[in-house]
């Protein structure tokens, strides 16, 4: 029985007739689900789908979907922190239902039946109501949801989770509650068809601790067990009556990973319904492509698709690896390896009649990272031949395709079309052309993409470069965060030789506009704290301290202040110092508008000494109410001649007719860049080049005369020399 456009069944006769008719199989959905899109980061969040800036989609937002060109969207959804399994969970082990340490740790023993909202029941329908009377297919799954299942495929203490010790966990008791929500959730949507497709869970085990060796090993013992979950899952909804008898159900490999698949093609579970009613799921997120965001000892960040090279910054070429000095063209995320194991895929499971949804793929979009003009400009053409890349391959192979959508609009965003500004636009028109071209679509939505890289072009200037940061409120009457985030790798991991930390920054941030809550005191909007944070060790333990208030400090619109945070002055006095992984800042406030500009973040010293932990040659990540964009600062010298976060190198300038001429040490090789610029802080020359362990030399050819500095940056390392050309 199908759904009317407001999703309501035309009539109760037709509903109870529907129940003994069986519904197409899995492989009649195959073609007409086409490609498809997840609204993410939204339905999936605990408690509150609002929580992580996203707003409840809109009519106006699935219309946008669908006249995108996809025809199906998955809907990650929680449910566990909508039942009263969560306070009964919190409760169990003292605490209290905010104290949020609980609800990773809860014992999860005593409570197996819980009891899903009502009313967050309804919101959900209402979502899949106006996907389905847009004539899409929805997969509505269980996603992590505080890992409630998620976080625990095992039995017992045998999973030493980092940073807090075993956890005990009763396998039986995760199998009980996933047999009590999807017996919840598939009554509730009996009677919708086959437009309504359910996933029994999202990323089993991927939270899995990681150890010297690697990540803790899911074995066959623990595909049991997962196995057994799925079985509470298939069982509960075919038990559940209406068109639940013969749905399309979805279960995943273990972390949906491809290199898993085969684990769950092995222990495939049985459907009561018989064969063609079911469906796998794997994920897509080549981690050096797609995700990592600091390079590493083992290996770089890809940021250049294949096809795509730079030729002088070749250690960001896909595929490059760092022990061979050269190209693996079956690295995971190039075109061979995605051919290779989509026809996998095809083999293990599409041709046994069960097809292969990618229930999630992206690669997030790295406009603070590349400052040069043309190879970010590769980056971004680069990007979107990889979306297209994953959908002519999933097409071809019988496989459906979702991307993934963050909502987010800064960088490090895999978003295509808007929402948070309640316009529903589209954000990466040459990813969604790449898609749409695969399906057999024009493709011809206008290309951002000159307007991208003509904003990321700063120039190099005396005073350097800092980070603009913009905030802007989404809601009206709610407190709200913006967050600037910066992911530290290599020596920047180890703030030990530290006392505290020094921020530099200017601006102005006000409340946006009038109090428009009769019902709220017009005092309590506007901007209430700035925090610097930091997360520490393997568990990202949380510390945080005010840098300022609003009620007695205010920053200078047109002069850099300096604000330094001791480690005793944080409210809990951060351990971990040897391994950090990010620092940042969050401005908390209502209705907040405004504009701060950061000149850097560095390290003080026992002695009273600094030295600069991130100067935002790149740009850090920006969430929240945070938007922003590297700038050049202007004037004087002061930023260029901070040592780094290492010793910068000593360095001999020989300036000779036309030529200028450096000489330093180098600890080991590494990518370097070496500039002149003029008193104006105008780049007059420049040049990029390899350094080895060692003496290394650099020769700049100008004609200009005069006044002039020179720069030899490598990675964190930068030297400057004030010289006089001639």
């Amino acid at each position: 029985m199908r759904l009317n456009t407001f999703g309501i069944a035309c009539s109760s006769l037709l509903m109870a007739a529907s129940a003994f008719a069986a519904l197409p199989k899995a492989t009649a959905l195959v073609e007409p689900m086409g490609m498809g899109y997840n609204i993410g980061n939204t339905m999936e969040v605990p408690e509150n789908p609002t929580a992580w800036g996203n707003p409840l989609p809109t009519a106006g937002y699935i219309k946008a979907i669908k006249a995108a060109g996809f025809n199906t969207v998955r809907i990650p959804c929680a449910w566990y922190s909508h039942s009263d399994a969560l306070a009964k969970d919190i409760a169990a082990n003292g605490g209290t239902a905010d104290n949020s340490t609980y609800k990773h740790v809860g014992k999860a023993a005593d409570f197996t039946t819980p009891t899903i909202d009502a009313a967050w029941l309804k919101q959900v329908k209402d979502v899949v109501d106006m996907v389905i009377a847009e004539g899409m297919y929805v997969v509505l799954n269980s996603h992590w949801d505080e890992g409630w299942l998620e976080d625990r495929v095992y039995e017992g203490t045998a999973n030493p989770r980092s940073g807090s010790g075993d956890i005990a966990n009763s396998s039986a008791t995760t199998k009980a509650r996933q047999a009590a929500f999807w017996s919840q959730i598939a009554s509730y949507f009996k009677d919708y068809d086959e437009h309504l497709l359910f996933a029994g869970a999202n990323e089993p085990g991927v939270n899995d601790p990681w150890g010297a060796s690697g990540q803790w090993a899911f074995d066959n013992s623990r595909m049991q067990i997962l196995k057994g979950y799925y079985d509470a899952f298939i069982t509960s909804v075919r038990s559940a009556g209406g068109n639940n008898d013969t749905r399309t159900l979805i279960v995943q490999a273990p972390r949906t990973e491809m290199d898993n698949a085969p684990m769950l093609s092995t222990s495939w579970p049985t459907d009561p319904a018989g064969e063609g009613y079911m469906m796998a799921e794997v994920h897509y997120y080549p981690y050096q492509y797609s995700l990592m965001t600091a390079d590493e000892d083992w290996g770089k960040q890809y940021y250049y698709y294949t096809g795509l090279s730079s030729t002088n910054d070749k250690e960001h070429n896909m595929g490059w690896n760092v022990y061979s000095k050269s190209i693996d063209n079956s690295a995971l995320g190039t075109p061979n390896q995605i051919a290779k194991a989509f026809g996998e895929l095809k083999t293990m499971f599409c041709d046994k009649g069960i097809p292969v949804i990618i229930g999630e793929l992206g690669a997030i979009k790295r406009t603070g990272q590349i400052t040069d003009a043309a190879n970010l400009k590769l980056h971004l053409q680069g990007r979107a031949l990889f979306y297209g890349e994953v959908a002519k391959n999933a097409k071809a192979n019988g496989i459906v395709p979702y991307v993934w959508d963050t909502g987010a609009e800064n960088d490090g965003n895999m978003t295509i079309i808007t929402r948070q500004k309640g316009t529903y636009s589209i954000l990466d028109p040459d990813v969604l052309n790449a898609l749409q071209k695969a399906y057999g679509m024009e493709g011809n939505n206008k290309s951002n993409l000159d307007s991208l890289v003509n904003e990321n072009e700063v120039p190099e200037t005396a005073g350097g470069k800092g980070i603009e940061v913009t905030y802007k409120s989404v809601t009206s009457d709610s407190s709200e965060t913006g967050t600037l985030r910066i992911n530290l790798s290599g020596t920047a991991k180890d703030l030990s030789k530290y006392v505290g930390l020094e921020i530099s920054m200017k601006g102005e941030v006000a409340t946006a506009g009038p109090c428009t809550n009769a019902a709220k005191d017009c005092g309590e909007y506007g901007w209430t704290s700035m925090d610097f944070f930091m997360m520490t060790g393997g568990s990202w333990d949380w510390f945080d301290a005010n840098v300022m208030e609003q009620a007695d400090q205010q920053l200078d619109v047109s002069t850099f202040q300096t604000f330094q945070v001791k480690w005793t002055d944080f409210r809990t006095e951060p351990t971990g110092l040897t391994s950090v992984n990010a620092i940042g800042l969050n401005l908390y406030g209502t209705q907040v508008s405004g504009t701060i500009t950061i000149d850097y973040i560095k390290g003080i010293k026992a002695d009273g000494s600094t030295e600069i932990i991130d100067d935002f040659d790149k740009k850090p990540q920006l969430e929240g109410t945070a938007s922003g964009k590297i700038v050049a600062i202007a004037g004087g010298t002061s930023r260029i001649c901070m040592p780094s976060t290492t010793a910068a190198p000593k360095m001999l300038v020989n300036v000779q007719p036309g030529s200028v001429y450096a000489t330093f040490n180098a600890s080991k090789a590494t990518h370097a860049t070496a500039m002149l610029m003029n008193s104006m802080g105008q780049v007059i020359a420049q040049k990029s080049f390899d350094t080895h362990a060692g003496a290394n030399e650099v020769q700049l050819s100008t004609s200009a005369r005069g006044a002039a500095v020179l720069i030899v940056k490598m990675g964190s390392q930068k030297s400057v020399k004030q010289i006089k050309l001639r």
